[in-house]
């Protein structure tokens, strides 16, 4: 009788052993949430970055990437404000620098990512402007570059026009804009005689005419850098993704746009 009890009472136990079991494996294959990444980043990538983006997904599905474009100061003042987000790309070390100092970005994330060139445009069809010096001449009534207030593309226009000793020519003819991709179309339009706008901005279009690229001594150099939010809850995804975007199949798609590899920057 008793070895029967005993034997019985190991069956019990068997059993719960394995009813727990089976219920451990279905609590282990409860679906993760997938990774949203919410990326702010300088107008200037609006074009190459989504296709960035779905290169790096091909090989992440389960990934998802989100993006808000604008002037580096516009989203600046987005984030201090309390925007979510969970990565920041910009061409301005400033607007990187004061985010940092209130604690909005973590420091130790900063990456530089690529690099560009700023340049001269004008609409394809004008001949007007052949050169930076041609900015000054009489014939020429606008000139559009971005607020260098909040603007990175404008904060180097305007050191490269200090530089080249026009900025007093030609202050008077300059309209602002709140980014590099309202130079772009207000040039392409034609309501602009000229703009300064990243290389990159400029590669992407059929309308207008790069006339000069600015001598590399007379600004310094342009990198477009990431760093993660303080408060994003997908840090590994976000450093993943960071050096996903230095690495070389992201630098090909760079290069297709217009930007410069970090090894051609001096």
């Amino acid at each position: 009788m008793m070895q029967r009890v005993r034997i019985l009472l190991l069956i019990i136990v068997l059993l719960i052993g394995v009813v727990s079991g089976c219920g451990a494996p279905g609590a282990e294959q409860k679906a993760s949430p997938a990774p949203k990444l919410m990326v702010f980043a300088g107008a200037g990538l609006k074009d190459a970055l989504p296709e960035v983006a779905n290169l790096y997904l091909q090989s992440h599905p389960g990934v998802k990437i989100s993006f808000n474009f604008a002037g580096s100061g516009t989203l600046q003042r987005q984030i201090e404000q309390g925007a979510p987000v969970d990565i920041v790309i910009f061409p301005g070390k400033k607007q990187l620098d004061a985010l940092e100092k209130k604690g909005l970005i973590d420091k130790t994330t900063r990456k530089k990512i690529l690099a560009d060139r700023l340049v001269l445009i004008t609409p394809k069809e004008s001949g007007k402007v052949q050169d930076f010096a041609d900015l000054a001449s009489p014939g020429v009534d606008k000139i559009s570059i971005g607020d260098p207030a909040i603007v990175p593309a404008g904060e180097w226009a305007k050191e490269t026009l200090v530089n080249l000793g026009l900025w007093d020519k030609v202050k008077a003819k300059l309209v602002l804009t709140k980014d590099v991709q309202q130079v772009k179309t207000y040039v392409e339009t034609g309501n602009m005689d000229a703009g300064l706008v990243w290389r990159s901005t400029a590669a992407t279009s059929s309308k207008i005419r790069i006339a000069a690229v600015a001598p590399a001594k007379v600004h310094r150099p342009i990198f477009f850098t990431g760093a993660v939010a303080s408060n994003s809850k997908e840090k590994e995804t976000d450093l993943d993704f960071l050096r996903y975007l230095a690495g070389p199949d992201a630098a090909r798609v760079f290069t297709k746009y217009g930007f410069s590899p970090l090894s051609d920057v001096k």
